[in-house]
């Protein structure tokens, strides 16, 4: 299975994206005339040498932001001047690209015609696509615009009844938004078991563009689930937001969904999603994520006019997390604050982002489970070998991998009246889950 890199950088992960839709929308192009028909557009094998030259310059560029210093720019020598070899060619093509359409968006117009003729030069290096790239680059740098969030204008809005069957068959999935052949085995293992509803905890990759929903979110969605029978629903991560989110806005009005964040309840449960991505969408913004106030206000409602409802948070982030630093620590503090009132009201609170199935005891009031293993390639290197925070409790459980990546997931919770049995599977084995737990019954939910 080819490796995925991601950078919590909306323009890195935008270059990432331009680069991927050029290819992508060329190999289709190739396909059909190939096939004499239109061929489905999948995502490009990340082996490509434009694709790992794209990764690679931006991965220069972020250890360069990280370092406080300012990202490196092409050299303005002659191509025959850049190191030799294919991928230093490659390479040093991918950081005209990048630059070239920062230095027309920042009108610095000597720069840019710099960089166009190195790009462009006859006897130069650079594939012609190079140049397609960088304009589309501009393009999403130039339309990204202030994220449509969208605000309830009464507190019943954004609350979905009659979509939760009593006795539900619920798949969670996170993170799940690759477009690769690992991504559609765990969909089509979770259209196998015959879902009621499916929830993705949000991350479109790389950048959530128009062109990543359609074709690496929706198209799939809807070749393996009948979204006429099957409601599903997708929440705000971090990449969604990264070209300005009016994709995800759309990809949402295209499922039915009324807003990034909703109530999904019937008479026994209410599943309260929620939009942590809007506030992660600027890496420069400071501070670990948190939410609206009159979201929190729209929360505080369903929580304390539940019934006898019992509630399950769901959102992009993590209240907290034991292999993983949340800006140096592993609680957010602004979300607890906004949230902890609410907690022991709430079963259970469900959360992605960190690409990982952690099965934490209760910790600051609430029984969290992480399910962002849903289809992004995680190496057996990438998480610590002990955690980063012993002091968040968990129960010592661990993916099983391949020899060189840990396998995907997803978690199925089947409701009955006002119990509820969660299953985690891997993809590996669809059959037996690696880990089964229950809601008890409760005679009424807490008042």
């Amino acid at each position: 299975m080819p490796s995925l890199a991601q950078f919590r950088d909306p323009a890195l992960s935008l270059f990432q994206s331009a680069v991927d839709e050029v290819i992508a929308r060329k190999t289709a192009g190739t396909q059909s005339q190939a096939t004499g028909g239109p061929v489905a557009i999948a995502r490009p094998d990340p082996s490509n040498n434009m694709v790992k030259m794209a990764t690679a310059e931006a991965s220069t560029a972020h250890d360069a932001i990280q370092s406080g210093a300012a990202p490196p720019t092409p050299p303005p020598a002659p191509v025959s001047a850049a190191p030799g070899g294919l991928g230093d060619e490659v390479g040093y093509c991918a950081s005209l690209a990048r630059n070239y359409a920062v230095a027309k968006l920042l009108c610095h117009t000597d720069d840019a015609n710099r960089y166009q003729a190195l790009l462009t030069a006859k006897d130069g290096p650079c594939d012609p696509g190079w140049v397609e790239a960088s304009l589309k680059y501009e393009e999403f740098l130039l339309s990204k615009g202030t994220i449509p969030y969208r605000v309830y204008q009464n507190m019943n809005d954004f609350v979905i009844d009659g979509k939760l069957p009593a006795n539900a068959r619920v798949a969670i999935v996170g993170d799940w938004g690759t477009g690769q052949d690992a991504a559609k085995t765990v969909l089509a293992q979770i259209a196998r078991k015959n879902p009621d509803v499916v929830i993705h905890m949000g991350d479109v990759y790389y950048s959530g563009t128009d062109f990543e929903m359609q074709n690496y979110f929706y198209n799939i969605w809807k070749e393996s689930l009948d979204l006429t029978k099957v409601p599903t629903f997708t929440l705000a991560g971090n990449h969604d937001m990264f070209c300005g989110g009016a994709p995800y806005y759309k990809l949402i009005d295209q499922l039915g969904q009324p807003a990034s964040y909703f109530c999904l309840r019937n008479d026994n449960w209410q599943f309260l999603a929620m939009d942590t991505g809007l506030h992660d969408n600027n890496p420069e913004g400071g501070g670990p994520t948190y939410l609206e106030d009159t979201e929190v206000t729209w929360i505080a409602d369903k929580i304390q006019n539940r019934g006898n409802r019992r509630t399950v948070l769901l959102s992009h982030h993590q209240l907290f997390a034991a292999n993983e630093a949340i800006c140096g620590q592993s609680v957010n503090d602004r979300l607890s604050q906004q949230l902890s009132p609410l907690l022991p009201s709430v079963d259970m609170w469900l959360w992605g982002h960190e690409h990982n199935l952690v099965i934490y005891q209760e910790y600051l009031g609430v029984l969290a489970r992480c399910i962002g293993h849903g289809a992004f390639p995680v190496c057996l290197t990438d998480l610590p070998a002990t955690p980063m925070f012993p002091d968040v409790p968990m129960v010592p459980l661990r993916l099983g991998d391949n020899g060189i990546f840990y396998n995907h997931g997803y978690m199925i919770m089947d409701l009955a009246g006002n119990t509820a049995t969660l299953s985690y599977y891997q993809d590996t084995d669809e059959t037996v889950p690696q880990y089964t737990e229950s809601l008890a019954a409760v005679a009424t939910a807490a008042s």
